[in-house]
């Protein structure tokens, strides 16, 4: 897309939905539903909501606008080179990540376990050889999405690739098109499917054993992804996704409310996951409205954080572990650490991005982004580095 016909407010939203990473996993810690890496020894109520709100909306929205460049840039090559393309966008960024982040992560965890006493004197090192050695979670961690986003492009290429990607492309226009203009209708068809899935899932979290529901979640959003293409191949839904308005906020914060509950009938789990799938529509057409409202111009500084918010995302979240690794050992309140967590998080982290664009090499492991010399060509500033990406 040419600087004239760049939809700026997607960098901003971009860099909304991944930067709201540390605010959430800060808030994790304390958290009285989820059961993090490093738990705090006391939890609290008020950062609890701001952790289950900000999963409600935080990555259906990132999925949606994976979704939505995901086609575009698709629609720009044949369907085999863009799927090796994304391999080396994401793969190559997740081996490094996992490579050199995760280990320390468990690291982090293993001392944070030793002070707090819940691991007995001497098996520090025993037990972190353990973890490096057995596939588990941690080898997986905040690197799930990309797990997700390789899984749902290859699903397009393929898609893309057997029926043609003209056709594809007009085919999965028309789809959402009519699904669109006959609304009830597809919210009929929504209702049976979302209590369908809550009554097979519970049939598959038995028979998969205690990794389903991690499983589960790392492809729940593949509905926003395709979502996002859609309104790539449709003008007339993205202009009613982006034209939504104070309505649509109050109605999706009402039913992500709803999605927040704990079913106990089988009927009731389908309406929380029908809740949550519409509300999470409605709060981040939402988002993108405002933003293009308010930030579809040519700006530089947010134009420098959506560059920075992959790396900022991957480095953020070790970061926050060894914060809260400190915190566990004080009685501060949660909230004041809280406060403390998110600017230390979010400048260090961004520090570690400074580090990795400033070398070619370190830029292509990190962000899977290929930059040519400062002497090849004309020079892009992005967060402080001068160089030139090859799009």
């Amino acid at each position: 897309m040419k600087d004239a016909q760049r939809e700026h407010f997607w960098d901003f939203t971009r860099a909304f939905y991944l930067l709201l990473g540390i605010p959430f996993h800060a808030a994790v810690t304390y958290s009285l539903h989820h059961d993090w890496a490093i738990p705090s020894p006391v939890r609290d109520p008020l950062m609890s909501a701001v952790a289950d709100t900000l999963h409600t909306f935080r990555m259906p929205g990132f999925f949606v606008i994976a979704g939505y460049f995901s086609l575009m840039l698709l629609m720009r090559q044949e369907a085999r080179d863009w799927a090796m393309s994304r391999l080396v966008r994401l793969g190559l960024p997740l081996l490094t990540a996992t490579l050199t982040i995760l280990p320390v992560q468990m690291l982090i965890q293993v001392w944070f376990e030793s002070l707090t006493g819940s691991l007995p004197a001497g098996a520090f090192w025993t037990t972190f050889i353990a973890r490096l050695t057995r596939f588990d979670e941690p080898w997986i961690s905040h690197l799930w999405f990309l797990y997700s986003l390789l899984a749902f492009s290859a699903a397009l290429a393929f898609g893309a690739a057997v029926i043609g990607q003209a056709r594809f492309v007009r085919w999965y226009r028309q789809a959402f098109e009519f699904a669109f203009a006959h609304r009830w209708l597809s919210l009929a068809g929504l209702a049976l499917i979302s209590v369908g899935c809550a009554v097979v899932l519970p049939l598959v979290y038995a028979l998969g054993g205690d990794k389903m529901p991690a499983l589960i979640g790392y492809i729940q959003y593949f509905p926003f992804f395709f979502l996002g293409a859609a309104l790539f191949a449709s003008p007339v839904l993205k202009a009613r996704y982006t034209g939504l308005g104070a309505a649509a906020l109050i109605g999706g914060a009402v039913l992500l409310v709803v999605a927040m509950a704990t079913p106990a009938r089988i009927w009731a789990h389908g309406v929380v996951i029908l809740a949550g799938l519409i509300g999470a529509v409605l709060i981040t057409g939402f988002i993108a409205a405002m933003a293009r409202r308010y930030c579809d111009r040519p700006s530089l500084r947010v134009r420098q954080l959506a560059d920075a918010s992959f790396s900022i995302y991957l480095f953020h979240h070790p970061i926050i572990m060894a914060l809260a690794t400190v915190f566990a050992l004080t009685d501060w309140p949660p909230v004041a650490e809280f406060l403390i967590v998110v600017p230390v998080a979010a400048i260090a982290s961004y520090g570690c991005h400074l580090l990795v664009a400033s070398n070619r090499v370190t830029a292509l492991l990190y962000n899977g982004i290929r930059m040519k010399r400062a002497t090849d060509g004309p020079r892009l500033p992005v967060a402080g580095v001068l160089v030139s990406p090859e799009r």
